[in-house]
């Protein structure tokens, strides 16, 4: 973070400062107490489970050069040099705000910010794209997944004086929330991954996702860039939204600018073609991939790192943990897909194993959440899928999962079926079914927590491997 006096800080939350604090400077912005460190600018949020204002003397005892706190637990006359809060009405929009003002007076002009939305692939595309420009420039990417009103701002605070990119991922649940962040990040560049069936519990249909994911790109800076996946109707019919940037496209359909192709796959590499010359072995399975990787070739060119070294940086890149992250435990291949899903990425997880070749695979499917209305249907026709793909045994696991095969009415493929009404029954069944040689798949909403189930798997591996 590019230090900020306590004097700015109250200008920008429209708070006063005590005359003897406002020179002190925020050294970083921390918003929990238990990793504060002398300097930090300690902003109390809450949630459903914890208030920070219950930790603002300890805060303050550990070095906070300040707190902002609620209005709701704290009077402004409580403040003073002493005791140097910033009262608040809302500590979440206070922080925005700081962000806002952060974002335009204190970041160096020349850090190019790179915002990053898509119902799938944004965290992957956002660390490729790092794991490129890092290569020839200095700059970050937002750590795991700070897509929201609390990770953005964070993000927009940990670049420094000298950084020339910053990557953030712009997420959503509902209408209007990509817009309120990308006016708060004005992006430099936006990158739009994929629309697919997420959020629909408040979005309501893939239109929705269409209109919400574009709105991205209102706040996008002037003559700035937008790469845009059009593989969806619903997003070409938009892209007038986008016609005050530079605007390329991108996609599997003849309607890009850019065409990706994925010329071969395995479980463990995908072979991409961009553009049609340029060659990309990926070090991850899925033939969807090859979009993600077209969009990071499309914005490293724009930063002007030539095209070699992109096609050599994509080729050692190393996936987020759970996003097809690939790995042996105990002679079984093992794909971690568990960080999220939803019927679009559930498909295309279910395509790549029916793909690939081994003794036997099996594909573990638990519930996909924030599907709306319509949840039981979608879960019902990706089960039908995932019958159809012959493998030699379907693991589902919770309720919605469970219920929407029951409704199937004993529909079957080929193989075995496991119900497993939770991830703990998850892990006994695969304990007991998996041996060398095999392939397992897991993919599920992160709510259901099936990366419990890999790190059973891991700790089982590894007794196996002993008492061999």
């Amino acid at each position: 973070m590019i230090p900020m006096p306590l004097g700015q800080v109250g200008a920008a939350l429209g708070v006063p400062v005590a005359a003897g604090v406002r020179e002190d400077v925020a050294l970083r912005i921390c918003t929990d107490s238990r990793e504060l460190e002398r300097g930090d600018l300690f902003f109390a949020l809450s949630g459903p489970n914890f208030d920070g204002n219950d930790f603002v003397t300890q805060a303050l005892a550990r070095g906070a050069v300040g707190c902002v706190v609620s209005r709701s637990r704290f009077s402004a006359e409580e403040g003073g040099a002493a005791r140097p809060l910033l009262v608040v009405d809302d500590t979440v929009s206070a922080l925005g705000r700081l962000a806002h003002d952060y974002r335009r007076n204190v970041m160096s002009p020349r850090t190019v910010v790179v915002g990053v939305t898509g119902s799938n692939g944004k965290t992957t595309t956002k660390r490729m794209l790092d794991h490129v420009l890092r290569a020839e420039l200095a700059g970050r990417a937002s750590p795991r997944s700070f897509n929201n009103q609390i990770g953005v701002p964070l993000t927009l605070f940990s670049a420094n004086a000298n950084d020339q990119y910053l990557v953030t991922e712009i997420g959503t649940n509902s209408p209007g929330e990509i817009a309120r962040l990308t006016e708060i990040a004005a992006p430099d560049v936006g990158v739009l991954t994929s629309v697919g069936e997420a959020h629909l519990e408040k979005l309501g249909s893939i239109d929705g996702v269409a209109r919400e994911k574009m709105s991205l790109f209102h706040h996008v800076r002037s003559r700035g860039l937008a790469v845009i996946n059009v593989d969806r109707a619903e997003v070409r019919r938009r892209l007038e939204e986008a016609a005050h940037l530079r605007c390329m496209t991108i996609g599997f359909t003849a309607h890009a600018n850019t065409r990706a192709r994925c010329l071969e796959h395995s479980i463990r590499h995908s072979d991409v073609e961009i553009d049609g010359r340029f060659r990309i072995r990926l070090p991850m399975p899925g033939a969807h991939h090859a979009t993600n990787a077209a969009a990071t070739f499309l914005v490293a060119r724009w930063f002007g790192v030539d095209p070699e070294t992109i096609i050599e940086r994509l080729r050692n890149y190393v996936p987020p943990e759970g996003r097809t992250e690939v790995f042996d435990i105990g002679g079984v291949t093992v794909v971690d897909d568990t960080y999220n899903a939803n019927p679009s990425s559930m498909s295309a997880a279910i395509q790549t194993l029916r793909d690939s070749a081994a003794a036997r695979r099996i594909f573990v499917m638990a519930d996909m959440l924030e599907l709306g209305a319509r949840s039981e249907r979608h879960h019902q026709r990706v089960l039908r899928n995932l019958l159809d793909a012959g493998f030699d045994t379907v693991v589902c696991v919770g309720p919605l999962t469970c219920e929407a095969l029951a409704e199937l009415r004993g529909y079957s493929g080929r193989g075995a079926v496991e119900t497993c009404p939770n991830t703990s029954d998850a892990s006994s069944v695969l304990s007991n079914l998996l041996r060398p040689g095999d392939v397992v798949w897991l993919k599920g909403s992160r709510a259901m927590k099936l990366d419990r189930v890999v790190g059973d798997l891991k700790q089982g591996g590894g007794r196996r491997a002993a008492v061999a």
